[in-house]
This record gives structure tokens, C-alpha cells and sequence, in this order.
């Protein structure tokens, strides 16, 4: 038939350019031209990697017998090339071992019309260790409700309310900080010691969107050397607006030696489920280890999930 050769002809390109998108975006610098739109890309690499297959595999069977087999082949090494790396930055989970702390955390969303004290029942029902809110303007009418069941609730103030922390006892510090210049106090870190006496730093943080070129570039400098300086173990834990393949992730993973979970969950958009991008992550390092690690939340008006960790301590 006359359209076999445009429609297969099509299915390349289209597999071409996706192939090309899913393997070369994690390393377009973030400050290029290029930059942004890689930083989009290069967290939906399985996605794109995952089409380029399946378009060339239409390819082939639309008569490209040559063409389309190399772009299937090329895919398929692309993302097991993208499986190494994925492997190489992250640690599986431990379920035989017993969490010595279970840490709850929701990027509340600022535009949430759920009632804040709806949101804190939802999370006090889970009974953590430990909360750690972000976006949380959406929460900060319900804290007075938090602050009976933990006996430490971190400040906030209105219009400087980004991430809040509770914990069942104060921590032995407690600061936050700003990592860039337009939204401050979205990074905060507490010294945490548990019933048993071991002790953690946890790290609570929302990063920009990495496609934010300039911007996000000195946030993830700024935010590589304070995770960088904590103490072991150590536990970061919150929204990086970046799934755990990206570059961003990758830096931080080469520049501080902590891991994401092996198997993610995906907390973006809540709509679509565990289909979604896992932009939120837990990372662990200095012999912390991930435990267990399910979503919270998703019908709690956020546009992520929440997540729930938890954590074993050397």
C-alpha cells in the first residue's frame, strides 16, 4: 500500500527523535539553551526510551526492516544503560529489618482547598515518628491540632511557612535555611535521637523546578554541599521536582554519596497513580537504610502524593 512507506518513514522519525530525548537530555548542561527543556525530559526517560521502542518496533513491521530493528536496539541498550545508572545511585529496600523511625512527608500544595485540620487527622491517623510538611501555608491552619500529639512543631509564620517538622520529642537542633534567593526556608534539618538512642540527621527540603535555569543551578550547589556536611547517618526526604534517573538526582548521588530507593514510588501528578513520575524522594546515607517505603495522600488535594519512609539506623 501507497502509505506503508510514509507512515513507517514517520514512525522512525518520531522514534528517532524520542530516542534522542530519552538518552541525551541527562547530559545537556541545565545552564545551555538547551537546559531547560532538558531538565523536563530527562526525568521521563523511561517514558520516552519506552516509546522510541515501541515506534520502532511499527517501524519494522511497516517495512523498515533495517532501520527499524537499529532504533529498537538502540532503545533497548538506552534503557539498560539507564537501569545501570538507576542501579549504581540507589539502595533496595530492607523489609526484615526493623525501622527504627517512620517519617511521614506531603508537599501540602499551596492551593489546597482541603481543610488543613482534614489534612493533619489524615497524617496523625498514620502515627509517625516524625511529619514533614512542605507547601505548608495549606496545613498551618491545623498545627494548634499537630502540636498535641508531637511534642515538637517547628515554626511558622504567615508568608514564611514553607516546610514545617513534627516530632514526637524536640530534636537536639533544629534549623532552617534558604538554598535560593526567591523562596526562602524550603530546606531544614533536625538532629533527631529515637527512643532507643541512635541518632540521625534528617534533611526536609523543596527544590526548585529544575528547569528554572540560573536559579536551580545554585540551588542544587548550595543543596550538594549542606547535605554534603552532615553527619552520618543521615536521611534527606522531601520534593526535588526530579525523578531519581535526572541529572539532578545523579550529582547529588556523585557529589554526597547518598541513594535514592531502588524502587520509587511515584508521587507525580497524584492523578495518575503509580504510573506517575516519582519526583519526591528519600535519600540515605552514612549506613541509614530504607526500610519500607508506600505513598500517602492522594486524595488529600495535593497535586503529589506523600510519602511514607521507613528508616533503619546503623
Amino acid at each position: 500500500m501507497i502509505w506503508k512507506p510514509q507512515a513507517a518513514g514517520a514512525l522512525a522519525m518520531a522514534a528517532s527523535l524520542a530516542l534522542l530525548a530519552g538518552a541525551g537530555a541527562r547530559f545537556v548542561p541545565g545552564g545551555s539553551a538547551a537546559g531547560p527543556l532538558a531538565r523536563i525530559l530527562d526525568s521521563l526517560a523511561p517514558w520516552l526510551l519506552g516509546g522510541a521502542l515501541g515506534l520502532s518496533l511499527g517501524a519494522a513491521a511497516l517495512g523498515l526492516r533495517r532501520l527499524g530493528p537499529g532504533l529498537a536496539l538502540a532503545a533497548l541498550a538506552a534503557l539498560a544503560g539507564l537501569g545501570a545508572l538507576h542501579l549504581r545511585q540507589s539502595l533496595p529496600a530492607l523489609p526484615d529489618r526493623a525501622p527504627d523511625l517512620r517519617i511521614l512527608f506531603f508537599n501540602a500544595y499551596s492551593g489546597n482547598r482541603i481543610p488543613a485540620e482534614t489534612i493533619i487527622r489524615a497524617v496523625i491517623d498514620t502515627n509517625p515518628d516524625i511529619v514533614l510538611f512542605a507547601e505548608a501555608e495549606a496545613v498551618a491552619a491545623g498545627l494548634t491540632l499537630l502540636q498535641k500529639h508531637y511534642g515538637f512543631v517547628s515554626p511558622c509564620s504567615p508568608g514564611a511557612c514553607q516546610i514545617v517538622l513534627a516530632a514526637r520529642t524536640r530534636p537536639r537542633r533544629f534549623w532552617a535555611m534558604a538554598l535560593n534567593p526567591v523562596w526562602p526556608g524550603r530546606y531544614a534539618v533536625a538532629e533527631i535521637e529515637t527512643a532507643s538512642g541512635k541518632r540521625v540527621f534528617l534533611a526536609g527540603l523543596q527544590l526548585l523546578k529544575p528547569w528554572m535555569s540560573g536559579l536551580a543551578e545554585t540551588e542544587l550547589g548550595r543543596l550538594t554541599a549542606q547535605l554534603g556536611w552532615l553527619p552520618d547517618p543521615a536521611v534527606a526526604i522531601g520534593d526535588f521536582n526530579a525523578a531519581p534517573w535526572s541529572r539532578t538526582l545523579s550529582q547529588i548521588s556523585a557529589e554526597t554519596g547518598m541513594a535514592t530507593a531502588r524502587l520509587p514510588v511515584a508521587t507525580w501528578p497524584v492523578g495518575a497513580g503509580r504510573f506517575g513520575v516519582p519526583v519526591d524522594q528519600v535519600l540515605v546515607g552514612g549506613g541509614a537504610r530504607l526500610v519500607r517505603l508506600s505513598p500517602f495522600g492522594a486524595d488529600l488535594g495535593s497535586n503529589h502524593r506523600g510519602l511514607i519512609a521507613e528508616i533503619a539506623l546503623p
